[in-house]
């Protein structure tokens, strides 16, 4: 039976049985915007759907009580400060963050006297920011860190001068 029927008449069919398909979904479920898209003759040019032409759906747009324009002229400004900004203030970045952090690591140990803590924390605080290597100078942060009071000395080959923990 099946080699009676041509690559033809199968295509045909095919093509027949999806075009009912699609016209029976359409009108059953989209007859509306079917019969409105096949209206012949002159479209009312209304913008808005059907159903904000026979419901308000918002009322009159009004400004809120109490908020009225003002005359331009009727402005008052305050005299112009200096709000520390110049062409020259850099942003904040991961250095600053590093260093920020390391300086309230310093202020918890101000009054303990346990050097090896304060190394391994620093340290595991510095590997932390190893993402970042590449935009921290890591000898400048420790050179800071150097200036400031400890209750104990720290040599310069105990500082941490790699990202490494």
């Amino acid at each position: 039976m099946f080699n009676s029927i041509s690559w033809h008449q199968y295509v045909v069919a095919v093509f027949t049985l999806s075009a009912a398909w699609y016209a029976y979904a359409g009108l059953r479920y989209y007859r509306p915007e079917l019969s409105r898209l096949l209206r012949i003759g002159p479209k009312n040019g209304g913008a808005l759907p059907e159903v904000a032409a026979t419901h308000e759906v918002m009322g009159p747009a009004r400004p809120e009580p109490g908020t009225g324009l003002s005359d331009p002229g009727e402005l008052i400004f305050g005299a112009a400060g200096d709000d520390g900004v110049s062409d020259r203030t850099l942003p904040k970045g991961p250095a600053d963050e590093l260093l920020a952090e390391a300086e309230t690591l310093i202020s918890a140990f101000t009054d303990s006297d346990d050097k090896t803590g304060f190394l391994s924390l620093l340290r595991t605080l510095i590997s932390q920011y190893e993402v970042f290597a590449d935009e921290i100078s890591l000898p400048q942060v420790i050179s800071a860190l150097k200036t400031k009071k400890l209750p104990f000395t720290i040599t310069a080959e105990e500082w941490p001068l790699t990202f490494e923990a």
